[in-house]
């Protein structure tokens, strides 16, 4: 008897171990989800980090280390644990796949970001709504053909899909296609009242165009549900800042603050609408706010610079915009900024990439577009795309002496068909 109880009595503190492990693995994650919510990343990461010591073959916690270190503002080793991740699940796991492109997306890594989502695209492994995300990073990277491509599964199914519809006509814009772009909207909206996604574009493609007063007209006529939305107040926010009406701004975004204290997003534009107001004190205020919260947020950084440029500091100003880029490269307030640095210090290839990534993004002026073509008319380059762009300032200002004057340059540049070379043979009878 005493003999079939020892091997029992051997077990019981290896399984009470297994047991303890595996309550200090469930009690980790926990502890990590806590620490999230409280806005606490770099301590969610250390909680999880021992629930993947504890367990090496789940993947879950370094998932979820991922995502803690994505949201400190810690892209690279947020990218390593995917990689970790990626090396305990066999085979390329879809869901590893897409969090290391958002990581990649986010940390301005637009291509590796891009190849990645294809490759689960061609094995239809990425759903509508992602495959809609695809067409417009390859829209804003200038892959045009493939952003159609990536559209090409849904249109084909449902052919009057008004979501793919909305990214059909960003495609346009960005292609140079305003007037057909400008149709579908309109009509997107017409059929669509609600369509939030049509009704932002517009609102954002008046905006970009200059027609500031548009703008906020129709961001007017939304519901009041819908107007109530964060990213609604801050593009509303922004349109009254464009319009110098900054205090309405103000008043707008303190709202938004009061209810979502931690949103980064929020306290940045708000400190950009001090800044504008004059009260730069607070405005430095928030801005070390959200870096305490974020440590790279391009916003927050591209205010501190704004602040440094008005004061005179032009190298600091420099510092904190290549800053900002360096955590979004496709930040167009601080692209804005910069390629008038360059263009003013003689850096004239420099200000025309800058200018490049704005109108490939779908953020750039009519100003910013003029200043691009004409670029382009003086170095010779990229004419047929320049073309566009002042055609498309000139069916604003048909007489405008500098526009035409750009166009004359942009047509001059243009390679002239050769002539036929030889004798030039008549056929035919007498």
């Amino acid at each position: 008897m005493l003999s079939l109880l020892l091997p029992l009595a051997c077990k019981d503190p290896e399984m009470a171990a297994v047991h303890a492990r595996s309550e200090s693995y469930e009690a980790k994650i926990a502890e990590g989800r806590t620490a999230i919510a409280a806005h606490q990343p770099e301590r969610a990461a250390r909680s999880f980090r021992e629930a993947a010591n504890l367990r090496t073959e789940e993947i879950e916690p370094l998932l979820l280390l991922a995502e803690a270190y994505r949201v400190a503002g810690n892209e690279g080793p947020a990218i390593l644990a995917l990689k970790e991740a990626e090396a305990i699940s066999p085979g390329n796991d879809p869901t590893i796949q897409k969090q290391m492109a958002d990581l990649y997306r986010r940390g301005g890594h637009t291509e590796q970001a891009i190849a990645t989502l294809v490759v689960l695209r061609d094995n239809q492994q990425l759903t509508d709504p992602e495959l809609l995300a695809l067409a417009r990073l390859q829209a804003r990277n200038a892959s045009l053909d493939e952003a159609f491509k990536s559209l090409e599964p849904i249109q084909k199914a449902r052919p009057d899909d008004a979501d793919a519809k909305v990214v059909e006509a960003e495609i346009l814009l960005l292609k140079g296609e305003e007037l057909l772009a400008a149709r579908l909207m309109d009509r997107l909206i017409t059929e669509n009242p609600g369509l939030m996604e049509a009704r932002m574009l517009r609102v954002r493609y008046f905006l970009n165009s200059g027609f500031t007063a548009e703008a906020e007209q129709d961001l007017l006529t939304l519901a009041k549900e819908d107007a109530a939305r964060p990213e609604v107040i801050l593009l509303h926010a922004r349109i009254l800042n464009r319009l110098e009406r900054p205090a309405e701004a103000d008043a707008l975004l303190s709202k938004l603050v009061a209810a979502e204290p931690t949103s980064v997003e929020a306290l940045a534009m708000l400190a950009e609408t001090k800044l504008l107001l004059g009260q730069n004190k607070e405005a430095q205020g928030l801005v070390d706010k959200v870096l305490r919260l974020r440590s790279r947020f391009p916003r927050a950084l591209y205010v501190r610079a704004r602040a440094l440029e008005a004061q005179g500091d032009k190298d600091g100003a420099v510092e904190n915009y290549s800053y900002a880029l360096s955590s979004d490269p496709r930040f167009a307030p601080a692209l804005s900024r910069m390629w008038r640095i360059h263009r003013d210090a003689g850096h004239k290839m420099e200000a025309m990439a800058s200018l490049e990534k704005i109108h490939f993004i779908g953020e750039a002026s009519l100003e910013e577009k003029v200043a691009l073509a004409q670029m382009y008319a003086e170095s010779k380059i990229h004419l047929e795309r320049g073309r566009k762009l002042i055609d498309e300032a000139l069916a604003r200002e048909p007489g405008n002496p500098d526009y035409v004057s750009i166009k004359a340059a942009l047509t001059d540049a243009m390679p002239k068909k050769k002539k036929a070379k030889g004798p030039i043979i008549l056929r035919g009878g007498r």
